[in-house]
């Protein structure tokens, strides 16, 4: 930052200053006409543009009374203009959006053309951003330790999607008992003889949900809401989550702690994922857990394809293991796999979980909510996001540079 005084000022430097005018609120300096290299002995006075966020895909649809009013009063903004992962690459060298403080990405659909946010990426940040703030849930296409080990905050759209998740889910557990999907197929045959056969099978083989276990594999904010919903159509709850809720929201949910994965399948007639994709989640189901699950019980996957074993699954409900399944995601995607797409037996959806208007609106504000609450007016870190998935490392890495 540049106070008030004395400056030696060359040509260049002059031409640099003249060209970022647009970009400075206010600056008033005074200098020698005569000489290429010399001292300036005028005093100046010089205001800081406000700091720059870099705006990565489309622009805000929303929000734009509070993106006019309270966003851009503290931020300058620009936006990506290098879409693809070299173009992108070949900007950050050079550049070319200046010591941003923070990345917003308002919209899960764009904002991603340069592909993982790997070492390669996160290396050629500026020192200067604190938070990468992003629409969407799900944040597997960023490395957010390395994010956070650089003191970046990283912030996702949690809390924006619950309802709709959760009802994704509630809809999903409804199917996979009452045999929705099979029902649809047959009445869009159109043929009487079909409708008639469907209705009297799915009287013999689909049951209630309510009297029956549903087992969470993950106890958030979207599955929190799972929990009350299915608890209103009968069902008792239990989770398992590597981090265990306090007694008392155990007790004021009603759910019920398992300290293994393997110990909640073996109760469950139903299990739902809910949980990040990661290295320790990718294939979380597979044959060997498949095998540990009750015989004819049901799966629901609203998180991550890529959790479950995609081959190992098909097999299981060849066999019979599996009554049947749910799924909102496809490890593929957006690939689904014809055999699941055959199956009577599997409801699937086009990821639509979180697919609502008021999950936009809110995925939108949340995100620059998050960059206000965490870069102050010099674009100093002055807070933390209220929905960050990477605290331990940036609270690390806050510590190690007081």
């Amino acid at each position: 930052m540049w106070d008030a005084g004395e400056l030696s000022v060359s040509t260049e430097l002059r031409l640099q200053l003249h060209r970022s005018l647009s970009d400075l609120s206010d600056l008033t300096i005074a200098f020698p006409s005569s000489c290429t290299r010399c001292i300036a002995s005028t005093r100046f006075q010089l205001t800081m543009a406000k700091p720059t966020v870099l705006h990565l895909g489309d622009a805000i649809k929303y929000n734009h009374d509070f993106y006019n009013t309270d966003f851009l009063a503290r931020f300058n903004v620009v936006r990506n203009d290098a879409l693809d992962r070299p173009s992108f690459i070949q900007a950050l060298k050079e550049k070319r959006y200046g010591d941003f403080v923070a990345i917003f990405r308002p919209f899960f659909q764009t904002g991603g053309e340069m592909g993982q946010w790997d070492d390669e990426l996160i290396g050629l940040l500026p020192d200067s951003v604190r938070i990468f703030a992003s629409a969407g849930a799900g944040f597997n296409w960023a490395d957010v330790e390395a994010l956070g080990r650089r003191g970046i905050w990283y912030a996702n759209g949690a809390g924006a999607s619950d309802e709709a998740v959760s009802d994704t889910t509630l809809y999903m557990i409804l199917s996979v008992f009452r045999n929705f999907t099979r029902a649809q197929l047959a009445a869009r045959t159109a043929d009487p003889e079909v409708f008639t056969a469907t209705h009297k099978l799915i009287a013999t083989i689909s049951q209630n949900p309510h009297g029956h276990v549903l087992g969470l594999v993950g106890l958030g904010n979207i599955s929190k809401k799972v929990a009350r919903k299915a608890q209103a159509i009968g069902m008792s709850v239990h989770y398992f989550d590597v981090i265990r809720q306090k007694p008392e929201v155990e007790q004021s949910l009603d759910v019920k702690y398992h300290d293994t994965l393997e110990s909640l399948l073996k109760v469950s007639d139903c299990v739902s994922l809910h949980t990040p994709l990661n290295q320790h989640t990718r294939h979380m189901i597979n044959s060997e857990t498949l095998r540990i699950m009750k015989p004819g019980a049901r799966l629901i996957n609203t998180a991550r394809g890529e959790i479950v074993e995609e081959e190992a699954l098909i097999q299981a409900l060849e066999e019979g293991s599996l009554s049947a399944a749910g799924l909102d995601v496809h490890y593929y995607e957006p690939q689904v796999s014809p055999r699941l797409a055959a199956m009577e037996n599997v409801t699937l959806t086009t990821h639509i979980g979180g697919g609502a208007l008021n999950t936009r609106i809110n995925f939108e504000l949340n995100a620059m909510k998050n960059i206000l609450a965490t870069v102050g007016t010099q674009g100093e870190l002055i807070g933390e996001p209220s929905t960050p998935v990477n605290a331990k490392y940036v609270l690390e890495y806050l510590k190690s540079h007081q």
